[in-house]
């Protein structure tokens, strides 16, 4: 699957190329243990060849050929880009000599586990593309150990993470910090503080934090969960408290966020013009201006704040189904 899309290019508003290539997914979900909100693995097809991997790369790439404008191009495999059971070593070169040659694609960004990383494998693609804005993207979720274990299952630790992006910084390239906003198990005013627990922690190693918003993918215990009416995504005046704390705290830092099925059940959601919201959050993103976060339509905010200051659970306000706060 590949498309194009706006966001911020390499410090500036672009447009994004997002391919994801068809490999065989991630290693953890192959021995049966993936991340409990993920099911991208399982749509992963049963098996590939590398011809067939490069040549989807290049049908992608032919999209933006010869065409004016900024470019970036962010590569997902639903595993690790190094992992070498899903794209080998050959293929990742050949990949990215085909990047070097456009002149309109100012930053690439892949993605890999921490654990998964050689120092030498992201020097060599760092040169192949250098003078391009080169990223690797690293699942850290949250940096308390406990919340990543429990709630996410993500077999992984901070300290791996530090490691990782210190080696990615010493070969030349960037590093793109995933964030998960509201594991399960986490109340709205738990997730918000975890939120910001992990980008304080991973600031000094990061020089883009993705803040990926939780919604409700089909067959994960997040789902199962959900379905019990013990979960609830994230309300959308949680995600414009986090991005706004963390641009003012950090203002030289990037700051992106995709808010996939806002408005709807199984994503993020308040209770009323969402739309809204999505577009602030989208704008924000890809110009970096807090202003678009400001001054949004005030439905239900007394009720995501009632929720966040008293620290109720999701169980708690699905089951107490009060005519106050029925439509959250």
């Amino acid at each position: 699957m590949y498309w194009i899309g706006e966001d911020n290019v390499a410090g500036e508003p672009g447009k994004v190329l997002y391919v994801i290539l068809p490999t065989i997914g991630c290693y953890r979900y192959r021995l049966g243990k993936a991340c409990y909100m993920c099911s991208y693995p399982a749509q992963s097809p049963k098996s590939t060849s590398q011809e067939k991997i490069l040549n989807y790369f290049l049908e992608a790439l032919s999209k933006i050929k010869g065409k004016e404008g900024r470019f970036a191009i962010r590569i997902f495999t639903s595993g690790s880009f190094f992992d070498s059971a899903e794209v080998r070593r050959e293929t990742r070169r050949r990949i990215f000599k085909e990047i070097a040659k456009l002149d309109n694609v100012y930053e690439v960004v892949v993605e890999t586990r921490s654990e998964i990383i050689k120092k030498e494998w992201v020097e060599e693609l760092a040169e192949i593309v250098k003078g391009k804005w080169f990223e690797v993207a690293l699942g850290l979720e949250t940096a308390n150990d406990d919340i990543a274990e429990v709630s996410i299952n993500k077999g992984n630790t901070f300290e791996q993470f530090v490691r990782a992006s210190e080696i990615i910084h010493d070969a030349g390239a960037r590093v793109k910090t995933y964030l998960l906003l509201k594991p399960i198990f986490l109340s709205e005013r738990d997730a918000i503080e975890d939120a910001k627990y992990s980008i304080e922690r991973a600031e000094p190693y990061t020089d883009t934090f993705s803040i990926n918003i939780t919604n409700i993918q089909r067959g994960t215990l997040y789902e199962m969960i959900w379905e019990k009416g013990e979960y609830r995504p994230p309300w959308l005046w949680s995600v414009v408290e986090v991005l706004k704390w963390a641009k003012r705290r950090f203002p030289r830092k990037r700051f992106l966020s995709d808010p996939v099925g806002a408005g709807s059940i199984r994503g993020p959601h308040n209770c009323g013009d969402d739309k809204t919201f999505e577009r602030a959050i989208r704008k924000f993103s890809t110009t970096q201006d807090i202003k678009h976060l400001e001054n949004l339509p005030s439905d239900c905010l007394e009720n995501w704040k009632y929720i966040v200051d008293e620290g109720i659970l999701d169980w708690q306000l699905i089951r107490a189904k009060t005519s106050q706060y029925s439509d959250f």
